[in-house]
């Protein structure tokens, strides 16, 4: 009888097996491109700061990154980088800084 059932519960899986979803899928992989995970900007340029990626950092600043991007907590890229305290960004920093105290004065 044991033998009965146990065959029984292995063809009902064998059918859910075949009607699934999973079976139906490919087997070539997807391309890597395409189902890359891309993060904003605003992220990136935090994740650097924190990290001490001093070339990230500048490249992103070149692309126009805000020095006032924050975070959930309302820490500031500027901020992380004080709190790290690696004295090699605040050069990055500096040009990026008048740019925005100059945008401030003339907004006087």
């Amino acid at each position: 009888m044991e033998s009965k059932n146990a065959l029984w519960r292995r063809e009902s899986q064998l059918r859910s097996w075949n009607t699934s979803e999973t079976n139906s899928a490919s087997a070539t992989p997807r391309d890597r491109q395409l189902s890359a995970v891309k993060f904003q900007d605003a992220c990136v340029f935090l994740a650097a700061c924190s990290s001490c990626d001093t070339k990230e950092v500048t490249w992103l600043l070149g692309r126009g990154a805000d020095i006032n991007t924050a975070n959930v907590d309302g820490l500031t890229a500027l901020h992380q980088v004080s709190l790290v305290a690696d004295i090699r960004y605040f050069p990055i920093f500096q040009s990026a800084l008048q740019n925005e105290w100059q945008t401030c004065l003339r907004g006087i």
